[in-house]
């Protein structure tokens, strides 16, 4: 959120709140609208906790643990100095809200306490002043001051003070680490590259990761317990003692040899992590060190992000990865762009629901409650490609706190439930998640994350609720199952009558880069769907989800890559799901997906929620950055419109208008193309060859005025120009092709002096580049006189029309070619299909004269800056630079919406919706 929106956004909520506020009736809704508009906070309704009952009974107005911040509201007017009786004490706002952060264990309290009374907000922070100083050094300021400073309120969403952050460093950290230690053990192996040496490596490892946590987690083992158990160890007998402490993890206490003192403090842990024999190489000293020093005294592994360290882990750990140099996660944050939309938000919007419903006893409150909870401990989930588990462990996460909040109302502020017979029945459990994922190593890690997730949710839950709860032996386990999602019936994992929601971020793996495997896994699951060959691979995920929930209600969400939604792909994919009943309930647009490596490799992704028509979502809605609108009906372009798919058509849908072209293309090997400085060597040492080097064009020229020529032999006598340098150049060409995969290029090997595919032009035409930034208002468009080549990467239509021109140049167009065109990362693609299946308005002969004329206004502004390139002319950063350009494209956009009989003010949303219908009328006029 940028700084101008933040300010645009608080100056609304200060007048929106001017003169406003009831403590209780209002405060909820107050610092909500204040989080979610002004300061920027995602997902307020599972960050922020109101009415938050502490364990002596009083109420917390506001807690937002990640961030450690609370908030005492008071309604309007109410001085903040003033003491009230609170507990049988007279405190003032701010006193009592200290007494609320120290009920706090230590390491959970807040460090930002706020107090406020809808005008005038203080902010006291507990790292800056001791507690004898804190009450005299707020940080005070008005909602008036607010509405121009809403940094004053930043410390909120500062990373610096989020505990996700925190748990963020710590966890690459200990990836880090870890992945220093394997390459240390590795090479102790008699044969590391075997299998099953790779295997007892990862086994190994995962297992320190676990003795490493839990030695630093309150009440797993004794503190420092593995690193005392191995202190005084020799190194050469690290290896007996690591194979007796791991059979004594898996033996009950009771079976174990009575005299061993050395494993007695550690518990038995059961779940299978530690029963499989494992192969352990011998330790030097050096390897010893880092074990126990850099990893183990120098690291708080109980501060670890089980969903994050789970991807790293195994992304660090995984022979694949490691050997592409990636250090991959996906981060929380983008996790829940998923799993909110999907149910989270609904699930918290219920809860809170209940708590606040008017009109109900406190008995019925109570009941709804507990049928609340025993809902959310009987959901299940499915992430069919789950890798390392994080999809599954963020959600489990979320459930136990939102679980731990139901509790928390429930308890009444009395603090003593201990979870035993028919509570244990009802609690948020690791055997309601099941997933699927075809790397051994990945499956293992995705277990031991979800159990670091439990045994954390277990110190949180005994932190806030004052309760005790056993961790070890460990009593269930994630049904995380190793295998082909796409070759398998995912029934056999999961039934799907027994199945609420599917989840996840199946692979991306375009057509060109997939394995022959891959090729036949898609072949299986598409099984002779037309053009389904040009699908990526993530596709298959969609198709078999739909075939699995069928008419059940099951929801689904998948990140995808964007691709998905764009172009051809729409049709291929979006027919056969929409056959099968699916519709999509939410959806994010094209967004980088920042997948949080080392290597800082982005995708640009699309995540589409879906569900059987017969169960929808209640409402359909599109995230866009910075905004949410709620929609009709959302189709395979995610856009609110009708399902229409859009054919890959070869000739326009409009009667009667010139046809589109790509350029010509040289497949040379770059031998025919020429710098501008070789053009001008060339000419001046053979002046002849100025009549076959003409200029150049491809989209990158066209766009920054960059200059290129090429050697164009058509129709020449290439005996005439039989110097060294154009031989060499020729022959460079003709053993280029003759190397070609593709058949046609190697014949045209025999004419070297040619371009392989001719298309140019024998008058001006119109250009338009392949691919242009998603950063400008419009694709720049131009006229281009026929003595310039245009090149395979540039689109042309030979025509002078004035009219054509501007329609190319109007927002009409520019909103369809965002919906219809593929992408190259978010960068538009521009193919023949976009302007073949754009609809032209069915103009007058006076609508056409004044697009003409406009379009040429357009024209005329560009030439009052002829230093510019188109690239510099639409830049949007230079908007204000270029006035008279701006003008004359409004104007020009208001000629196009009136010649199609529409006033939509610019509306994008509404012109693609109309461009949509009119396609569909054309569509049904042709039969």
């Amino acid at each position: 959120m940028e700084q101008s929106e933040k300010v645009k956004a608080a100056r609304q909520f200060a007048q929106a709140w001017k003169g406003k506020g009831y403590e209780k009736g209002d405060a909820q809704v107050f610092w909500t609208e204040l989080l979610r508009d002004v300061v920027g906070m995602p997902r307020v309704s599972s960050s922020a906790k109101f009415e938050y009952r502490t364990s002596d009974g009083g109420f917390i107005d506001c807690l937002i643990p990640d961030s450690r911040v609370l908030i005492e509201q008071k309604g309007l007017n109410i001085d903040l100095d003033k003491p009230e009786e609170r507990q049988g004490r007279m405190v003032t706002p701010f006193e009592q809200a200290l007494a609320y952060a120290e009920s706090f264990k230590q390491d959970k309290q807040p460090l930002f306490i706020v107090t406020c009374n809808f005008d005038t907000f203080r902010v006291y922070d507990r790292n800056a002043y001791p507690k004898s100083e804190l009450a005299e050094h707020p940080f005070e300021f008005t909602l008036e001051e607010l509405a121009e400073h809403p940094e004053y309120l930043g410390f909120i969403t500062d990373s610096a003070n989020s505990r996700m952050e925190k748990e963020k460093a710590v966890s690459i950290k200990a990836g880090q680490l870890i992945g220093k230690l394997y390459d240390a053990l590795r090479t102790q192996y008699i044969d590391p590259d075997s299998d099953d040496s790779r295997h007892s490596l990862n086994v190994l490892c995962v297992r320190l990761v676990f003795c490493l946590f839990c030695e630093d987690s309150r009440g797993l083992f004794p503190p420092d317990a593995f690193l005392n158990y191995l202190r005084d160890v020799p190194p050469e007998n690290v290896r007996p003692a690591l194979q007796r402490l791991f059979a004594a993890l898996n033996t009950p206490k009771e079976k174990r040899d009575p005299y061993d003192e050395r494993v007695k403090p550690f518990p038995y842990v059961n779940g299978g992590l530690f029963e499989e024999e494992c192969e352990i190489p011998n330790f030097t000293a050096e390897i010893k060190d880092l074990l126990l020093f850099e990893c183990s005294q120098q690291t708080d592994w109980s501060k670890i992000s089980p969903t994050i360290f789970g991807g790293i882990f195994e992304s660090t750990l995984n022979p694949e990865t490691r050997r592409s140099g990636g250090m991959h996660y996906t981060s929380p944050e983008n996790i829940h762009k998923v799993i909110d939309p999907l149910f989270l938000d609904a699930l918290h919007n219920e809860f809170n629901s209940i708590r606040i419903e008017e009109g109900i006893t406190e008995k019925k409150r109570m009941n709804k409650l507990r049928e609340f909870r025993e809902k959310i401990g009987s959901l299940r989930f499915l992430d069919p490609a789950c890798g390392s588990g994080n999809f599954l462990t963020e959600t489990y996460l979320s459930l136990r706190r939102l679980e731990d909040d139901v509790i928390n109302v429930l308890n009444d502020g009395q603090m003593s439930i201990v979870f035993e017979t028919e509570d244990n029945d009802k609690r948020v459990s690791l055997d309601q998640f099941y997933g699927i994922e075809i790397n051994d190593f990945a499956v293992r890690v995705a277990k031991t994350a979800l159990w670091i997730a439990q045994l954390q949710s277990n110190d949180e839950s005994e932190s806030m609720l004052d309760i005790s709860i056993e961790d070890f032996p460990l009593k269930d386990s994630a049904n995380v199952v190793e295998g082909n999602a796409l070759c398998m019936d995912w029934n056999d994992v999961l039934p799907a009558d027994k199945c609420d929601y599917i989840m996840g971020n199946p692979p991306f793996i375009g057509h060109q880069w997939r394995s022959a495997s891959q090729q036949e896994d898609m072949v299986i699951v598409f099984d002779g769907i037309p053009g389904a060959g040009k699908l990526d691979y993530v596709c298959a995920w969609y198709l078999l989800a739909a075939r699995y929930i069928s008419s059940r209600k099951i929801h689904a969400a998948f990140v995808s890559t964007n691709s998905i939604c764009q172009g051809e792909s729409v049709r291929i994919l979006w027919e056969p799901m929409e056959k099968l009943g699916m519709e999509i309930d939410f959806a994010y647009p094209s967004f980088v997906w920042a997948n949080e490596s080392n290597d800082q490799a982005h995708v640009h992704v699309v995540i589409v929620g879906f569900s059987s028509i017969a169960h929808p979502l209640p409402s359909k809605r599109i995230f866009y950055v910075g905004s949410v609108i709620e929609a009709e009906h959302i189709n395979g372009y995610l856009f609110d419109a009708e399902s229409v798919f859009i054919a890959n058509r070869g000739k326009p849908i409009n009667k009667g208008v010139p046809e589109m072209t790509k350029g010509s293309q040289p497949t040379d090997g770059g031998n025919l193309i020429l710098s501008e400085a070789e053009a001008s060597s060339l000419i001046e040492k053979y002046p002849n060859l100025r009549e076959v080097t003409r200029p150049y064009m491809g989209g990158r020229e066209f766009i920054n005025g960059q200059k290129r020529f090429c050697l164009w032999f058509e129709g020449a006598r290439l005996a005439d120009y039989n110097y060294p340098e154009i031989r060499e150049r020729l022959q460079a060409v003709k053993e280029a092709r003759e190397k070609s995969p593709t058949r046609s290029v190697r014949e045209a090997a025999s004419t070297p002096a040619l371009f392989t595919q001719i298309r140019q032009p024998k008058s001006a035409y119109l250009a338009l580049p392949v691919v242009s930034s998603e950063r400008r208002k419009c694709i720049p468009v131009g006229f281009v006189n026929q003595e310039v080549i245009a090149s395979d990467q540039l689109r042309f239509i030979p025509t002078d029309d004035m009219f054509i021109f501007g329609l190319l140049l109007s927002k009409a167009h520019m909103a369809w070619l965002r919906v219809v065109a593929g992408r190259l990362k978010s960068d538009y693609r521009y193919a023949p299909a976009v302007y073949n299946s754009f609809v032209f308005p069915e103009a007058n002969e006076e609508q056409r004269r004044r697009i003409g004329e406009l379009a040429q206004a357009v024209l005329d502004a560009r030439a009052l800056y002829p230093e510019a390139s188109l690239a510099d002319l639409y830049d949007p950063d230079n908007e204000f630079i270029y006035p008279e350009l701006s003008l004359a494209h409004k104007n020009l956009d208001k000629a196009v919406e009136e010649a199609y009989g529409v006033d939509f003010n610019g509306d994008e949303e509404k012109i693609v919706a109309h461009l949509f219908k009119l396609y569909a009328d054309k569509i049904k006029e042709e039969g």
